[in-house]
Parts: structure tokens; sequence; C-alpha cells
């Protein structure tokens, strides 16, 4: 709304430059020109922003994000299909190893944008396959899968690389939760102000569970 707000505001002055330009009123021309230019200008930025923040979601307590089944296709070679909670979508990968781990970014807002009702963000960011052992996880066959699409102007990179451009953000930190895959093995995850949080939901993942070392 605002960044629209902008933007019909500058049109409206750059058809104030034209008039003051027909005129003969250069001056005049000139300031509205320039006043168009930076609400144009702004409104674009802020668009670009508004398109990046609408690839997370609202994360005001302790939700559920997703659900993870794993069934096993060879040795250390798992099909993982993902259910997302928030718009119910499926998605299906192909994982290498023993263990599975899940990454997430979060975004904080500040104490007077929460009062004005903004919650904190959250995007589940990607999914891997991982190997128990050290030496193969340097060497082995990594998958590694986006979960996201990064649209618009990436806030998180313009938070971390130009902090006072954006200070109404309060802090962004990334999560992520790994546990062994087994076949059939479901596990729901949950997300909070503190992070990613993976349980089990069926015997083959307490089993998993059980059996991991």
């Amino acid at each position: 709304m605002i960044a629209a707000l902008m933007a019909l505001s500058g049109l409206l002055l750059l058809v104030l430059s034209f008039y003051r330009l027909r005129q003969k009123q250069l001056i005049s021309a000139g300031v509205y020109s320039s006043l168009s230019s930076g609400l144009l200008v702004l409104a674009i930025v802020l668009i670009a922003l508004s398109m990046n923040l609408h690839t997370y979601r609202r994360l005001s307590h302790e939700q559920d994000v997703a659900e993870i089944v794993f069934h096993q296709i060879a040795p250390r070679q798992y099909s993982a299909t993902i259910y997302f909670e928030d718009d119910n979508q499926i998605a299906e990968y192909i994982l290498m190893g023993e263990e599975w781990q899940l990454d997430a970014r979060i975004i904080k807002w500040d104490i007077p944008m929460n009062l004005a009702g903004l919650d904190s963000l959250y995007r589940l960011e990607r999914i891997s396959g991982r190997y128990h052992d050290i030496e193969e996880e340097r060497t082995g066959n990594r998958t590694v899968y986006s979960l996201a699409e990064n649209k618009g102007l990436d806030v998180w990179s313009i938070t971390k690389s130009y902090p006072s451009w954006l200070p109404w953000i309060d802090a962004y930190y990334g999560s992520a939760t790994y546990l062994p895959m087994s076949d059939k093995a479901r596990f729901k995850i949950t997300l909070s102000q503190t992070g990613l949080l993976a349980r089990p939901v069926n015997e083959p993942g307490k089993q998993a569970i059980r059996l991991w070392d």
C-alpha cells in the first residue's frame, strides 16, 4: 500500500513537472522532476523488498511447518516426500546418506514493529542428505535441494551486509534440524522463535532414533 501511494505520488509529480516545463518554469519543473524520481525509485525498492518478504511465512508461535516421509530406494539412498503445512504443497527429493537435514531462515522485527502487529517471518531454505561419517561427508555424493524461490531484493543479504539500511529488523538467523533416515520413517517439523525441531510420529521414525549413534 505504501509503495503504491509513493508510486502514484511520483507519477503525479512527474505530470506536474511536464506541465511546469511546458510553461517554461524550469526551476519548478526540475524540483518536481527530482521529487518524482526519488519517490518512484523508493517505490520500486519497497515493491522489490515486499516481493522478497512474501517468500517468507508468518511465525507467531510454535507451529507445524512440514512433515517428511522417507522410503528407502537403495543402500544409503532415500526418497523424501515433504508435505508443506502452509500451502498444502507436496515435493519429493532423492537424498543420499544416512541422515537428513532441513534448514530455515528466521527474521524478527524490533519492538515497535511487533506492536504494530508484524509477526516474525520464516522461510524453509533447503533439504539435504548427510553422511554420518565425517570423511564421507567431505567426499561422498552430496544431495542438496533448494526449497525457496528468492524473489525481489534479498532482505536477508541486505540485512547481513548493510544492517543500518533496515533498522526495524531486530534479528535474523538460520536454524537447522537433522535426524536419521529410515524406510517408512515419518517426522513432523515444527518451528518456534528458537528454531526448528523435528519429532518422529510413527514407529519406524522412533526406531531410527533409538538406533542412531
